[in-house]
């Protein structure tokens, strides 16, 4: 594990991350939230540097990067209709997922690293039967496409509403499209997810590096 030092104030007992969510939660606006993910985005700057040594590194670096812009998009959505929020929390819980699976093993950071190899496979088998028998000759797939996809599910009841709640926004359902006052102009969506995006940004963090708070 790799540790990080920010700035804390000297009497902090309880981590700056978890005060920082307890706070946000008493007392929300926007402009908070913004402040709260300028400091988490602060700290992936100096933990995420590139690092081909293995494929869990790649693997830790490239979704430090995402989870990067996934909060900056939090911080200019945040005023917006709330199906962005939406979008922003669904990968948040896609990459909690992924996070958690590439640091379990080295083969699992390897796999993880070659989905998108299996990826390209599915696809060119559907073109392929798209495709006029006299068409020209696909390109060869990249190695290690075989295989199937990890099914990246959320974990957990808590995980599982937030989900959906989340899908059910994304998603041109009866609800959205029937209730867009109460759903995409409601404060509170916003709201809501902003707590969570703040949650799951540090959480992502931690699970990868432990973080220590000195002034």
């Amino acid at each position: 594990m790799v540790s990080s030092e920010i700035m804390a104030d000297k009497e902090l007992e309880i981590p700056y991350h978890v005060m920082a969510i307890s706070e946000l939660a008493k007392d929300y606006s926007a402009a908070a939230f913004q402040v709260e993910i300028g400091q988490c985005r602060e700290v992936i700057v100096k933990l995420a540097a590139e690092d081909n040594r293995s494929d869990q590194q790649r693997a830790r670096y490239r979704i430090l990067r995402y989870l990067d812009l996934q909060l900056a998009r939090s911080v200019s959505w945040v005023d917006k209709e709330a199906d962005l929020m939406a979008w922003v929390m669904r990968n948040l819980i896609e990459l909690k997922f992924w996070a958690k699976f590439i640091s379990e093993s080295e083969e699992k950071a390897t796999q993880f690293v070659n989905e998108s190899n299996i990826d390209l496979r599915e696809v060119s088998e559907r073109l392929k039967r798209l495709m006029p028998d006299d068409a020209e000759t696909m390109p060869p797939l990249p190695p290690n496409s075989d295989g199937k996809r990890v099914d990246v599910r959320p974990l957990g009841d808590q995980e599982e509403l937030t989900w959906k709640m989340a899908s059910k926004l994304i998603h041109p359902s009866s609800h959205v499209i029937n209730g867009f006052e109460n759903t995409m102009n409601d404060p509170r969506n916003n709201q809501f997810f902003a707590l969570q995006i703040l949650m799951y940004g540090w959480g992502i963090i931690t699970i990868f590096h432990d973080i220590v708070w000195t002034a």
